[in-house]
Protein backbone atom coordinates (compact mmCIF):
# COMPACT_ATOMS: atom_id res chain seq x y z
CA UNK A 1 0.00 0.00 0.00
CA UNK A 2 2.68 2.36 0.87
CA UNK A 3 5.09 1.41 -2.03
CA UNK A 4 1.86 1.63 -4.73
CA UNK A 5 0.51 5.32 -3.06
CA UNK A 6 3.37 6.90 -1.57
CA UNK A 7 6.65 5.69 -2.95
CA UNK A 8 6.35 6.84 -6.29
CA UNK A 9 6.06 10.60 -5.48
CA UNK A 10 8.94 10.14 -3.25
CA UNK A 11 11.10 9.41 -5.82
CA UNK A 12 12.31 12.73 -7.32
CA UNK A 13 13.59 13.31 -3.60
CA UNK A 14 15.21 10.17 -3.12
CA UNK A 15 17.13 10.25 -6.24
CA UNK A 16 18.92 13.83 -5.30
CA UNK A 17 19.62 12.47 -1.28
CA UNK A 18 21.33 9.48 -3.36
CA UNK A 19 22.82 10.70 -5.93
CA UNK A 20 24.35 13.21 -2.96
CA UNK A 21 25.84 10.16 -0.96
CA UNK A 22 27.18 8.48 -3.84
CA UNK A 23 29.18 11.95 -4.44
CA UNK A 24 30.32 11.59 -1.27
CA UNK A 25 31.41 8.45 -1.71
CA UNK A 26 28.37 6.34 0.59
CA UNK A 27 27.51 3.13 -0.60
CA UNK A 28 23.73 1.54 -0.29
CA UNK A 29 25.29 -1.01 1.65
CA UNK A 30 26.94 1.52 4.10
CA UNK A 31 23.59 3.30 4.20
CA UNK A 32 21.75 0.11 5.09
CA UNK A 33 23.87 -0.53 8.43
CA UNK A 34 24.18 2.82 9.33
CA UNK A 35 19.70 2.67 9.68
CA UNK A 36 21.22 -0.71 11.77
CA UNK A 37 22.47 1.19 13.76
CA UNK A 38 19.77 3.67 14.60
CA UNK A 39 17.64 1.08 15.12
CA UNK A 40 19.94 -0.13 17.67
CA UNK A 41 19.90 3.71 19.45
CA UNK A 42 15.86 3.59 19.40
CA UNK A 43 15.78 0.18 20.60
CA UNK A 44 17.53 1.66 23.44
CA UNK A 45 15.35 4.62 23.85
CA UNK A 46 12.36 2.36 23.50
CA UNK A 47 12.94 -0.31 26.15
CA UNK A 48 14.18 2.45 28.32
CA UNK A 49 10.98 4.64 28.37
CA UNK A 50 12.51 7.65 26.12
CA UNK A 51 9.34 7.17 24.29
CA UNK A 52 9.41 10.33 22.34
CA UNK A 53 13.12 10.19 21.59
CA UNK A 54 12.50 5.98 20.30
CA UNK A 55 9.51 6.97 18.00
CA UNK A 56 11.40 9.97 16.53
CA UNK A 57 14.29 7.46 16.21
CA UNK A 58 12.30 4.58 14.63
CA UNK A 59 10.78 6.58 12.14
CA UNK A 60 14.37 7.85 10.95
CA UNK A 61 15.77 4.62 10.55
CA UNK A 62 13.18 3.41 8.86
CA UNK A 63 13.72 5.75 5.97
CA UNK A 64 17.13 4.35 5.23
CA UNK A 65 14.80 1.50 4.14
CA UNK A 66 14.04 3.35 1.18
CA UNK A 67 17.53 5.70 0.54
CA UNK A 68 19.59 2.52 0.40
CA UNK A 69 17.76 1.05 -2.44
CA UNK A 70 17.70 4.63 -4.03
CA UNK A 71 21.49 4.46 -3.89
CA UNK A 72 22.18 1.42 -5.37
CA UNK A 73 20.37 2.67 -8.18
CA UNK A 74 22.34 5.56 -8.12
CA UNK A 75 25.47 3.57 -8.14
CA UNK A 76 23.99 1.18 -11.32
CA UNK A 77 24.86 -1.32 -8.44
CA UNK A 78 21.70 -3.77 -7.85
CA UNK A 79 23.57 -6.99 -6.84
CA UNK A 80 22.08 -9.64 -5.05
CA UNK A 81 24.28 -9.66 -2.46
CA UNK A 82 23.15 -6.05 -1.24
CA UNK A 83 19.56 -7.21 -1.28
CA UNK A 84 20.56 -9.89 0.64
CA UNK A 85 22.38 -7.96 3.19
CA UNK A 86 19.31 -5.39 3.43
CA UNK A 87 16.82 -8.35 3.59
CA UNK A 88 18.72 -9.76 6.83
CA UNK A 89 19.48 -6.55 8.38
CA UNK A 90 15.90 -5.74 7.95
CA UNK A 91 14.74 -8.64 10.13
CA UNK A 92 17.43 -7.75 12.61
CA UNK A 93 15.98 -4.60 12.72
CA UNK A 94 12.47 -5.50 13.43
CA UNK A 95 13.66 -7.92 16.03
CA UNK A 96 15.12 -5.38 17.77
CA UNK A 97 12.65 -2.83 17.89
CA UNK A 98 9.91 -5.60 19.22
CA UNK A 99 12.49 -6.53 22.25
CA UNK A 100 12.38 -2.97 23.14
CA UNK A 101 8.77 -2.87 23.37
CA UNK A 102 8.81 -6.18 25.22
CA UNK A 103 11.26 -5.01 27.65
CA UNK A 104 9.26 -1.53 27.94
CA UNK A 105 5.90 -3.75 28.49
CA UNK A 106 8.02 -5.74 30.84
CA UNK A 107 8.99 -2.94 33.46
CA UNK A 108 5.09 -1.92 33.07
CA UNK A 109 4.75 -5.61 34.24
CA UNK A 110 2.47 -5.81 31.30
CA UNK A 111 1.69 -9.86 30.13
CA UNK A 112 -0.85 -8.51 27.39
CA UNK A 113 2.30 -5.92 25.98
CA UNK A 114 4.63 -8.78 26.25
CA UNK A 115 2.43 -11.21 24.62
CA UNK A 116 1.42 -8.45 21.89
CA UNK A 117 5.20 -7.40 21.08
CA UNK A 118 5.83 -11.36 21.02
CA UNK A 119 2.86 -11.66 18.43
CA UNK A 120 3.57 -8.96 16.44
CA UNK A 121 7.53 -9.83 15.98
CA UNK A 122 6.50 -13.57 15.01
CA UNK A 123 3.56 -11.75 12.64
CA UNK A 124 6.18 -9.77 11.11
CA UNK A 125 8.87 -12.89 10.58
CA UNK A 126 6.04 -14.69 8.63
CA UNK A 127 5.17 -11.28 6.48
CA UNK A 128 8.76 -11.92 4.99
CA UNK A 129 9.39 -15.31 5.07
CA UNK A 130 6.22 -16.45 3.08
CA UNK A 131 7.50 -13.72 0.57
CA UNK A 132 11.21 -15.22 0.41
CA UNK A 133 9.89 -18.56 0.16
CA UNK A 134 7.35 -17.82 -2.51
CA UNK A 135 10.04 -15.94 -4.11
CA UNK A 136 12.41 -18.85 -3.88
CA UNK A 137 9.67 -20.96 -5.78
CA UNK A 138 9.05 -17.97 -8.93
CA UNK A 139 6.55 -16.57 -7.43
CA UNK A 140 6.38 -12.58 -6.81
CA UNK A 141 4.43 -12.19 -4.30
CA UNK A 142 3.94 -8.30 -2.50
CA UNK A 143 0.72 -8.99 -1.88
CA UNK A 144 -0.79 -7.94 1.48
CA UNK A 145 -1.58 -4.91 3.70
CA UNK A 146 0.86 -5.09 6.38
CA UNK A 147 4.36 -4.80 4.90
CA UNK A 148 7.50 -3.62 6.53
CA UNK A 149 7.14 0.27 5.76
CA UNK A 150 3.63 0.38 7.16
CA UNK A 151 4.90 -2.03 9.96
CA UNK A 152 7.53 0.60 11.03
CA UNK A 153 5.73 3.47 10.60
CA UNK A 154 2.66 2.43 12.39
CA UNK A 155 5.16 1.14 15.37
CA UNK A 156 7.15 4.47 15.26
CA UNK A 157 3.90 6.80 15.24
CA UNK A 158 2.16 4.40 17.87
CA UNK A 159 5.70 5.31 19.89
CA UNK A 160 5.64 8.83 19.29
CA UNK A 161 1.65 9.13 20.35
CA UNK A 162 2.62 7.06 23.67
CA UNK A 163 5.33 9.89 24.77
CA UNK A 164 3.82 12.88 24.05
CA UNK A 165 0.24 11.96 25.64
CA UNK A 166 2.16 11.16 28.69
CA UNK A 167 2.10 14.62 29.84
CA UNK A 168 -1.55 15.45 29.82
CA UNK A 169 -2.56 11.68 30.84
CA UNK A 170 -0.37 9.48 32.95
CA UNK A 171 -2.49 6.90 33.19
CA UNK A 172 -1.85 5.93 29.16
CA UNK A 173 2.07 6.04 30.52
CA UNK A 174 1.57 3.44 33.54
CA UNK A 175 -0.64 1.23 31.16
CA UNK A 176 1.11 1.68 27.26
CA UNK A 177 -2.44 1.85 26.29
CA UNK A 178 -1.30 3.39 22.72
CA UNK A 179 1.29 1.07 22.69
CA UNK A 180 -0.91 -2.00 23.36
CA UNK A 181 -3.25 -1.05 20.46
CA UNK A 182 -0.80 -0.47 18.18
CA UNK A 183 1.39 -4.15 18.76
CA UNK A 184 -2.48 -5.04 18.66
CA UNK A 185 -3.08 -3.63 15.62
CA UNK A 186 0.45 -5.03 14.00
CA UNK A 187 -0.20 -8.45 15.38
CA UNK A 188 -3.77 -9.21 13.94
CA UNK A 189 -2.91 -7.13 10.56
CA UNK A 190 0.53 -9.05 10.26
CA UNK A 191 -0.70 -12.39 10.61
CA UNK A 192 -3.56 -11.87 8.07
CA UNK A 193 -1.37 -10.28 5.75
CA UNK A 194 0.90 -14.00 6.29
CA UNK A 195 -2.24 -15.98 5.52
CA UNK A 196 -2.79 -13.76 2.13
CA UNK A 197 0.21 -14.33 1.19
CA UNK A 198 0.29 -17.79 1.60
CA UNK A 199 -3.08 -18.36 0.15
CA UNK A 200 -1.85 -16.20 -2.68
CA UNK A 201 1.32 -18.15 -3.46
CA UNK A 202 -0.63 -21.28 -3.15
CA UNK A 203 -3.13 -20.55 -5.51
CA UNK A 204 -0.54 -19.26 -7.69
CA UNK A 205 1.54 -22.67 -7.40
CA UNK A 206 -1.32 -24.52 -8.13
CA UNK A 207 -1.62 -23.10 -11.73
Amino acid sequence: MFEAKLKPHLEIILSAIANKMVALGITANMVTLFGFFVNLIATFYFATGHLITGGILILFGGSFDMIDGAVARAQRNLRASGALLDSVIDRYSEGFLFLGALIYFYTLESLLGIILAFGAWFGSILVSYVRARAEGLQITCKVGLMQRPERIILLGTGTLIQGLLWYKFPIIQSTGMILLCTLGILTLTSHITAVHRLIFSYQELSR
